[in-house]
């Protein structure tokens, strides 16, 4: 079984960080040998729930719309120079894995197929996407794609403030939210970041819209079947300024693995661990991991007994 990319949790839990690091543009994307299921997973829920993962605000101006085919021609260029086993450059288009019709790019093949950049931008990779754009002296989420949401709705964000967005995070307006407007005030094209944020999760679905606050137990759920009925859920999150807009793209790459996975890593369960037992019970309502936490830590408790315990 492989193992989890990435590990974020680090054993206290009891305050929100941003936890930036900067960002070698060489590794923006992250390309697997999932993208086929990450795509078809994109495709089905453009055709089948168009309006709740696709949005952009009203634009008289283009504005929004420029800053989306700024994206679009970025990922493009990286794409094609990165990864080039997987996308390919023809005319006008890009083919992904193998999908002869590929997915338009140029504003003209936009306009004919009726797509906006920001869906093209989803279609080209396993992140999802939203792009801030700075109105009224706030940033504010303008247009995005979210295929894979973790508990949350885009049309109850699209068009808010970045404070409004993350409001309802636990401690986000006393411990986050001076220094994320600071961020990206400060951010620049030459100084891109990526970060790490995570949950446990009872289900595998890439769509995950709701299940925030959480309280009812998970069926069933004993210690003996965590390891196969919890996942650990992770979000890769990028964020670049784009130089002609001067649009903050926000991509969203999420990793799922069953806790099987660190079943022979008592150091990293106990973590884990520590990281669960610190939150503030508003943090741990948040993230609903009071469904399953007891059953959760009772099954880390029982293998990090088995073996040495790191630190």
């Amino acid at each position: 079984m492989e193992r989890p990319r990435h590990l974020p949790f680090n054993g206290d839990g009891s305050r929100l960080r941003m936890g930036l690091r900067p960002l070698d543009p060489a590794e923006w994307l992250e390309v697997d040998g999932d993208l086929g299921e990450f795509l078809e997973h994109k495709r089905s829920v453009l055709g089948s729930l168009p309006g709740e993962v696709l949005a952009v605000v009203a634009d008289p101006d283009g504005s929004v719309r420029d800053a989306c085919q700024e994206l679009l021609d970025a990922l493009v260029d990286h794409l094609t120079v990165h990864h080039p086993d997987t996308h390919t450059r023809s005319g006008d288009r890009v083919a992904v894995l193998d999908d002869p019709a590929g997915v338009p790019v140029t504003p003209v093949a936009l306009a004919g197929a009726g797509m906006h950049p920001v869906d093209a931008a989803g279609r080209l990779t396993q992140e999802d996407w939203a792009v801030q754009v700075r109105r009224r002296g706030e940033w504010v989420l303008a247009a995005a794609s979210v295929c894979c949401p973790t508990r949350w709705v885009l049309t109850e964000k699209i068009g808010r403030s970045v404070g409004v967005v993350h409001q309802p995070v636990a401690g986000y307006p006393e411990q986050l939210e001076g220094a994320v407007d600071r961020f990206f005030d400060r951010i620049t094209p030459t100084s891109p970041r990526w970060r790490l944020n995570w949950n446990l999760t009872d289900s595998t679905d890439l769509y995950q819209p709701g299940g925030k606050y959480r309280t009812e137990p998970v069926d069933d759920l004993d210690p003996g079947d965590v390891e196969d009925r919890i996942w650990l859920r992770v979000e890769r999150q990028t964020l670049r300024c784009l130089p002609a807009t001067g649009a903050v793209v926000f991509g969203i790459r999420i990793h799922q693995d069953p806790l099987r996975s660190l079943a022979d890593r008592p150091e990293v369960l106990d973590r884990l661990a520590r990281t669960i037992r610190s939150f503030p019970p508003g943090t741990l309502a948040h993230k609903s991991m009071g469904a399953f936490a007891p059953s959760v830590l009772e099954w880390i408790d029982r293998v990090v007994g088995t073996g040495p315990v790191g630190t």
